[in-house]
């Protein structure tokens, strides 16, 4: 174990996996309690516990039949699978369930991971596939998982989730990390000639050889940032009655945290929404959204009138218009999003690969075709008719509007929606990409709610920012 406190051991090391963005909502850990049938378990995610602020009095004690014990909360989406694997291979002393971004797109690529690298070989030589139609969220396809984990270091779900296994919790910590240095490394080397491999009987001597497991301990400590207080956590304090300044802080914090999910280029970005008294919207400055705050949302009538607040961009006559007309919006996002532009000009036709932003990535997106800042009057009526009645609508060569009823869903829609087109441009890097096995339907019954998913994505605000393999 990593220490004395298999409940902290346990939170730890969620916590080293949200700091590398190795895990989201779907995710999930397990160990078995020594010298007991019962499971410790990571609870399902969402807004009351998050990967990154997860503490040890969090966790699950779970019956192998999967009634819980004790502590708060449901069971993730796939737990079955752990039980199952626990029931059926007594050398599993622990189970990740995991989203590594390389290893996840070398999966849905069908790319085959070699053992090009010392440390990281021997997850290669142990890793399958489990293409299923199904989630694990059952007790027949639970078994099935469970039958390709056993004995196996890795399985990939692709589209859906990696999944590591281990004699102990620092095993399985190890094997997560290596599957995303194997698949980061392996993305370097697609589409070379590779001159030599590690042979699995030199892998083998090596970890024989090698006797700094507790190296490994020290560095998973060092990576954990410890239980982070929740930057949104302050929307909770204001007052109820003061629906305006809720929304300027809510609208600060979207903008930070579209800002730390690389979904913006620059400062030239706009987020806006509606405010209670009529005719009236905020829309952010133009500054740099790592740094707005909520005295720097601007506001205006809704013919783009400046009310109060910093000087607004000329993309207030475009939202305030749209607000005017589309009364079921309540906010707006405007992104110059990298991999959205592109794909947007582009003939590629996406596929349903992964599962986050698989709604919004795939819906029909109206582009308006020129290049336009989208403020003289006739443009503007153009794209808002483009839009009509739906959710997104692109300017070709400039940015995307992600428009909903709530500032949650529209800033969850542009983040996830970059997340899948940055998945797809990955894939294909791996030599291309296929549709996941699991039916959409089946993703769309276990999907969080837009309001979990914008906790996650705020949790990230000033948090530690690592890669697996620090490329």
């Amino acid at each position: 174990m990593l220490g004395h406190d298999i409940r902290e051991d346990l939170a730890m090391a969620c916590r080293v996996l949200a700091a590398h963005r190795m895990i989201d909502l779907w995710g999930h850990l397990s160990l078995r309690i020594p010298r007991s049938e019962h499971i410790l378990m990571t609870p399902r995610f969402g807004r009351d516990c998050l990967p990154r602020g997860i503490t040890g009095r969090q966790m699950l004690v779970v019956h192998p039949n999967g009634s819980i014990v004790e502590g708060a909360g449901e069971l993730p989406r796939q737990a079955l699978a752990d039980l199952a694997l626990y029931r059926r291979d007594a050398e599993t002393g622990a189970c990740i369930s995991f989203a590594p971004r390389f290893a996840m797109a070398a999966a849905i690529a069908g790319a085959e991971l070699q053992p090009l690298t010392h440390m990281e070989a021997f997850v290669a030589y142990a890793l399958r596939d489990w293409r299923a139609a199904e989630l694990a969220d059952t007790p027949a396809a639970a078994e099935d998982l469970a039958g390709h984990l056993a004995g196996q270091v890795a399985v990939q779900q692709p589209g859906v989730a990696s999944w590591v296994r281990g004699a102990t919790l620092l095993h399985a910590l190890m094997a997560a990390y290596h599957l995303e240095y194997l698949a980061q490394q392996n993305s370097i080397s697609a589409g070379m000639e590779i001159d030599s491999l590690c042979h699995e009987e030199d892998s083998r001597k090596m970890w024989r050889q090698f006797a700094g497991w507790d190296h490994y301990v020290d560095f998973f400590r060092s990576l954990d940032p410890g239980p982070l207080p929740h930057p949104a956590a302050r929307l909770a304090t204001l007052d109820a009655g003061d629906e305006r300044q809720r929304i300027l802080e809510a609208c600060s914090i979207a903008c930070k945290t579209l800002w730390e999910r690389d979904t913006l280029v620059a400062f030239l970005e706009h987020v806006s929404h509606r405010l209670p008294q009529d005719d009236r919207m905020a829309i952010s400055a133009a500054k740099n959204f790592a740094h707005v705050e909520p005295a720097d949302m601007c506001l205006c009538d809704l013919r783009g009138n400046w009310i109060d607040g910093p000087k607004p961009p000329g993309y207030k006559f475009f939202h305030a218009q749209l607000l005017a007309e589309r009364h079921d919006v309540q906010a707006i996002v405007h992104t110059h999003d990298l991999y959205g532009r592109t794909y947007a000009q582009s003939r590629h036709a996406l596929q349903p690969i992964w599962r986050v932003g698989l709604d919004v990535a795939l819906q029909p997106m109206p582009v308006y075709p020129r290049l336009d800042l989208i403020v003289d009057a006739d443009v503007r009526r153009d794209v808002i008719d483009l839009l009509g009645n739906g959710p997104i609508v692109h300017e070709a060569c400039h940015g995307t509007d992600f428009v909903a009823t709530t500032l949650e869903q529209a800033t969850v829609d542009a983040i996830q929606r970059e997340q899948f087109l940055e998945m797809d441009h990955l894939a294909r890097r791996f030599g291309g990409v296929a549709a996941m096995p699991t039916a959409r339907s089946r993703i769309a019954a276990q999907e969080a709610p837009s309001g979990d998913w914008w906790w996650f994505h705020t949790a990230e605000i000033g948090a530690p920012r690592r890669s697996a393999a620090g490329l």
